[in-house]
């Protein structure tokens, strides 16, 4: 990213026509942007990297349970028929019913406090879940574990929008939901490993959910170190640091994000087409995103492989999805728009979709999943970065950030039906499901590119008149602010 792109006051975005590119504002001098780069980069390193690694274990955390399914966890508990699939989706109404308080929690007390201890709490319900003996003991805890959870990704996203300007805020949280894809990658071989323990007082998958839960309860304490709710309050910038960043955020949204949330403008947002179009595409690609964490081991140890090489080949499509996730943040470059971006993911569920359907080959099947997984996580990506790309304050981050996040919810709650027992070992219903969560997602991006063209054009034909209004007013008019410009 080159000095100019970090240094201008707003990303340059597309008019109505299309071909404009002109910034918000002057470009800074050089010397200026070479040392906000150098403070971005140290944040990268530290919020970025913390957040990360929370976002991991949190993957850990949710595709546990099909590792476990693998390794004896339904039999042991007397689980039959759909009984596995209830347990899974009973995280997510309490997760959804959270989610957005949680939000609102988190900007009353701070990320530093908030997400610390929900990290904790996660951690330890997750290992409470290694003395469960019925479905009910695990029913129990993972409504436990949904209500801890719902607070972490909304959370980052929004820490996300406070520390970065629009244009670096879909990179970063490409990073960000590239957790998911690591936990994938590492979750399947530890689980794997796990097995190998040999103690009498606990059973394999009892090591999966004890274990993971104390990294996660542990890593919740070094996060209550390591996080600052504001740059001003960051342990590792300097003062000259803290005060580019401030000034840089205030260009950007007005207040750096430091403006209480505007109760009176909550439900202008929570009524905006356009954030239930762009989390709409986040909806449909978890579907894909979590048929990759929860259910590809079950999937590939009904193609006849053992239970420990089951685990450990998650690792494979869970890679792909590491690499398309991180590929993500460049295709706004690479293809001009998100929307152009979103398109290209969505062929990718496509297409692994219909090769999942159509043939009972192991390897094309394996390599299918790996196709899926690269479009799931890759939309993972895009998807949300263009949602927190068109926030212009704090109450549209929150509502943003909390709504997009809740149909993400809403599509792994989904999606926790769509492979049952009874449907192995080709799945059709889940294949099924997957094609048609693709074919969405395009559609929708389609309808939220073309809102987001209309009202740029607005802007320019029928400008809003602020000449009357406060600077409180003015400040609380976030994305209906005339200077502001959708990004595309």
């Amino acid at each position: 990213m080159d000095d100019k792109q970090i240094a201008s006051s707003h990303p340059k975005v597309d008019s109505p026509d299309g071909v404009s590119d002109k910034p918000y504002a002057q470009i800074v001098d050089s010397d200026t942007a070479k040392r906000l780069r150098w403070a971005f980069r140290k944040v990268d390193a530290t919020l970025i990297l913390v957040l990360l690694l929370a976002n991991v274990l949190n993957s850990m955390d949710r595709s546990n349970l099909g590792l476990s399914k693998v390794a004896g966890l339904e039999k042991d508990t007397g689980m039959h028929g759909s009984d596995f699939n209830v347990v899974v989706s009973l995280m997510y109404p309490t997760y959804l019913l959270f989610m957005l308080p949680s939000n609102l929690v988190l900007r009353k007390v701070g990320a530093r406090i908030w997400l610390s201890l929900i990290t904790i709490i996660w951690g330890v319900v997750n290992m409470c879940m290694a003395f469960a003996k019925n479905k009910t003991d695990l029913i129990l805890c993972r409504l436990f574990l949904g209500m801890a959870e719902s607070g972490a990704t909304p959370g980052g996203l929004m820490l996300i929008t406070l520390w970065y300007p629009r244009e670096l805020v879909t990179s970063r949280i490409s990073f960000f939901f590239s957790s998911f894809a690591i936990g994938a990658i590492v979750g399947g071989p530890i689980a794997s490993g796990i097995m190998n323990i040999d103690n009498p007082r606990f059973k394999s998958w009892q090591w999966i959910f004890f274990i993971e839960g104390i990294l996660t309860a542990g890593f919740g304490c070094i996060m209550y170190f390591l996080l600052a709710d504001y740059p001003e309050k960051s342990w590792l910038l300097n003062t000259s640091e803290k005060m580019l960043l401030k000034q840089r955020m205030e260009q950007d949204q007005m207040d750096g994000g430091h403006q209480p949330i505007d109760k009176s403008r909550l439900l202008v947002h929570v009524r905006d087409p356009l954030i239930y179009a762009q989390a709409l595409i986040f909806y449909c690609v978890n579907f894909g995103s979590n048929t990759i964490l929860t259910f590809s081991a079950i999937i590939v140890n009904q193609m006849g492989y053992s239970p420990s090489a089951s685990q450990a080949m998650q690792a494979i499509p869970g890679l792909c999805g590491f690499i398309g996730i991180l590929l993500s943040r460049y295709y706004p470059k690479w293809f001009g728009s998100h929307y152009a971006g979103a398109l290209f993911v969505s062929g990718w569920i496509i297409t692994a979709s219909i090769i999942l359907l159509a043939t009972t080959s192991n390897g094309a099947r394996i390599f299918a999943l790996c196709l899926l997984a690269f479009g799931s996580f890759g939309a993972g990506g895009i998807g949300p970065g263009w949602v927190m790309s068109n926030v212009g304050g704090p109450t549209r981050s929150a509502v943003s950030g909390a709504l997009n996040v809740s149909f993400g919810g809403l599509g792994a709650l989904s999606a926790s039906y769509i492979y049952q027992n009874h449907d192995a070992p080709r799945y059709l219903l889940g294949h099924g499901m997957n094609l048609f969560a693709g074919l969405l997602a395009a559609i929708t991006a389609t309808v939220a590119y073309l809102i987001i063209r209309r009202r740029n054009k607005q802007k320019v034909t029928e400008p809003l008149d602020i000449s009357h209004m406060t600077d409180e007013e003015i400040l609380n008019l976030e994305n209906h602010h005339p200077d502001f410009r959708y990004v595309a």
